[in-house]
């Protein structure tokens, strides 16, 4: 009973890590490209800085959506090994990174062109600024993950043992 609580608690502390990830990519996401913009943040007016703090929130979504396979297989192995440093995370949150990288070219909905069609200023087909900014937010949302749930990955293993109740 103890070790399903603790797998069931470690389940719960996955979710909460998966979900504080994705905000702390988006925020950097946004960060990052407010920054490509050259707005100064003193000269951000108001309206804009709120309109982040609704926007954050929905590219978390769509952050969490595409990169929720290649992070299942990260948490999956991470849990499996116990790997409970931040590298870890930071490269494999890379790696998530650049996996949604690789979605975004070889996945197009059928009612788009294929990338071969995209216009020559297309961002995500040949800015390498992207690209890297792309894989440094995936890095960050994985140090994010480490600090709420990577740092006890794999802790459902060792399981608790209760002193022996003397009989009565």
């Amino acid at each position: 009973m103890i070790l399903f609580l603790r797998i069931l608690g470690q389940l719960f502390l996955i979710l909460f890590g998966y979900a504080a990830a994705s905000l702390v990519a988006s925020m950097f996401f946004h960060l990052l490209f407010l920054g490509i913009d050259g707005l100064d943040p003193r000269d951000v007016p108001p309206v804009v800085m709120g309109t982040v703090f609704v926007t954050v929130p929905i590219v978390a979504l769509f952050i969490s959506y595409f990169a929720f396979l290649p992070s299942a297989i990260l948490v999956g192995l991470g849990e499996i090994i116990g790997a409970r440093d931040w590298p870890f995370y930071a490269v494999g949150g890379g790696m998530v990174g650049a996996c949604v990288i690789g979605l975004f070219w070889t996945w197009t909905p059928s009612f788009a062109p294929g990338p071969e069609a995209a216009p020559p200023g297309e961002p995500f087909l040949g800015d390498p600024y992207v690209l890297a900014a792309l894989v440094c937010t995936g890095m960050v949302g994985g140090i994010a993950y480490w600090a709420v749930a990577g740092r006890l990955a794999g802790g459902w293993k060792t399981v608790a043992t209760l002193p022996a109740r003397s009989g009565s």
